[in-house]
């Protein structure tokens, strides 16, 4: 029977020694995986609680690239407020042949009596207790012996201890003090971007807010692009986060890759005026959106970001030596829910969430077999992309 951790809490920021706790579960054989189970609307959290979706972002950059490791969106999208009981009785109908482990601090541990359902609790799970320096073993282990008489399963793991605290990270960026080695480099960054916790941000890639964009979207694209630029923009930002880039600049250069979609092939070149555009490029219109995309992003929408607006331009044609969110633009753009289907979408969306480069790969080579059907050559861009993948 699969044993699987769960790691829960607010997340508040997520740190280091919360993935150190879960590296420690998975290397001393403790779980078989770790499942992160960041919480929507905790209980017990105060005004200092960031949103729940920037959590959530936060626990996918900390996680990305670990193995065994995953987040969940189970207490996130719930409304109300998350008790673990509730979120225990849904894993075990999802998942009836696994057994739940909580990885937990002596703090936590000292703290079950406040759960609700408690007594429900300790049959649906166990818990795994790791120690914090300068924490009470012995009132630990004390209560440990309480909840066993209890019918609870308790175990403590031996686990190089750090001592990091969410409460402590928050005051020293309010005060604006260093927390390296605290908090992963990625997550770090999203939080001095976004202005959380009392920073003051640097984010400078959204010349509009989001809703003004929106806005102006919904008046230049017909509906059908519309819902295609929808997909894009949550599927690039989904992408983003289980490949470590940031899901942000993803989100962003999703929402406006197609920008430029629904103007005529004249208005097209007219965006992209001062840009060299070679004689395929300015007759076709499914390839020149992309580039007046790049251009009217940045001069009518205020994105003065170039990694989101590289993402734009070369999301048809693609390019040797492409960057990985230029990757996610160009098969987010492929995959997203409400693409029609193809021959090979299955097969590609599939690929996309195991990795970009075998992805990018099998998407260059459908795209070379698809112009060849269809008598034409395949553009000088995406062929020098496609001969990148075969030389390696």
């Amino acid at each position: 029977m699969r044993q699987i951790g769960l790691m829960g809490g607010s997340f508040n920021p997520i740190h280091l020694a919360h993935v150190h706790l879960a590296r420690e579960a998975l290397s001393g054989g403790y779980a078989d995986e770790v499942i992160f189970l960041p919480t929507g609307n905790p209980p017990h959290k105060g005004a200092e609680l960031a949103g729940r979706q920037e959590r959530y972002e936060m626990t996918c950059l900390a996680v990305a690239g670990e193995a065994r490791m995953s987040v969940s969106r189970e207490e996130i999208d719930r409304e109300g407020v998350i008790y673990t009981v509730d979120t225990l009785r849904t894993l075990h109908a999802r998942m009836p042949d696994a057994q739940f482990v909580y990885l937990i601090g002596a703090d936590t541990l000292l703290l079950l009596p406040t759960w609700r359902s408690i007594e429900t609790v300790i049959t649906l799970c166990g818990f795994l207790v790791c120690m914090r320096p300068g924490e009470d073993d012995a009132k630990a282990r004390e209560a440990a012996s309480l909840w066993r008489a209890r019918g609870a399963q308790v175990a403590f793991m031996n686990a190089a201890r750090m001592d990091i605290s969410s409460t402590d990270i928050r005051r020293r960026l309010r005060e604006g003090l260093p927390v390296k080695g605290m908090l992963d480099a990625r997550v770090e960054r999203y939080i001095r971007e976004r202005g959380l916790y009392g920073t003051q941000g640097t984010d400078g890639t959204v010349g509009m807010k989001r809703e003004k964009i929106m806005y102006k979207l919904k008046k230049e694209l017909d509906a059908q692009r519309y819902t295609h630029t929808l997909g894009v923009e949550e599927t690039a930002r989904q992408m983003a986060l289980l490949f470590g880039e940031d899901p942000q600049k993803a989100a962003l250069a999703g929402l406006l890759h197609d920008c430029a979609k629904c103007m005529t092939l004249t208005q097209m070149v007219k965006a992209a005026k001062g840009v060299p555009l070679d004689p395929v490029m300015k007759e076709s219109k499914a390839l020149m959106h992309a580039v007046a995309g790049m251009c009217v992003a940045k001069n009518v929408y205020g994105v003065d970001d170039p990694d989101v607006l590289g993402a734009i331009r070369w999301h048809t044609t693609g390019h040797a030596g492409m960057t990985r969110l230029e990757k996610i633009i160009y098969l987010a753009d492929m995959i997203e829910p409400s693409r029609k289907p193809y021959p090979g979408l299955e097969e590609i969306r599939a690929l996309c969430w195991k990795g970009l480069d075998l992805a990018m790969h099998t998407a260059l080579t459908m795209s070379l077999e698809h112009v060849v059907s269809q008598g034409k050559t395949l553009h000088p861009d995406t062929l020098a992309a496609l001969q990148e993948y075969e030389h390696e």
